[in-house]
């Protein structure tokens, strides 16, 4: 695991309520997950929120954990965060450790379309004032 950057932290089962409660899902959005993990996000937004869902890891271990969780057909890619499409996200959730959070401000916040939405967890987006905020979790509006 020495390879990756991010270390896989899941999250705290107390703290997808409020991860949902912020994000405001509504039905057919597009939901992408920048780090999915285990993939626990897109399958609660997938299946309590009847949301489109996909999802980038480069742990293999993990990407693999989220196949197995979401099924052959979903859309969880081995691939890098940075190559995703954003232009096509209502929602995007992205848990990465602080010195990360800076380079996603300035690569990915401008290529989301206006009204899409980034939840973060624990950490913030450095120069970007949250929408709303709720026991760590920070949402922001384009």
């Amino acid at each position: 695991m020495v390879f990756l950057r991010v270390p896989p932290l899941p999250t705290k089962a107390e703290s997808l309520k409020d991860l949902f409660d912020l994000a405001q899902i509504k039905p057919s959005e597009r939901i992408f997950d920048l780090g999915c993990g285990d993939g626990r996000v897109l399958q609660i937004a997938r299946d309590q929120y009847s949301a489109e869902v996909s999802g980038w890891e480069l742990n293999p271990v993990m990407w693999y954990l989220s196949k197995l969780r979401l099924g052959k057909s979903s859309d969880i890619r081995w691939a890098n965060l940075w190559s995703a499409p954003l232009h096509e996200a209502d929602v995007v959730f992205i848990f990465l450790i602080p010195s990360l959070m800076q380079r996603a401000e300035k690569r990915l916040w401008p290529k989301l379309k206006p009204g899409a939405r980034i939840i973060t967890n624990a950490f913030v987006m450095p120069t970007l004032q949250p929408t709303a905020s709720k026991n760590k979790i920070h949402l922001y509006v384009k």
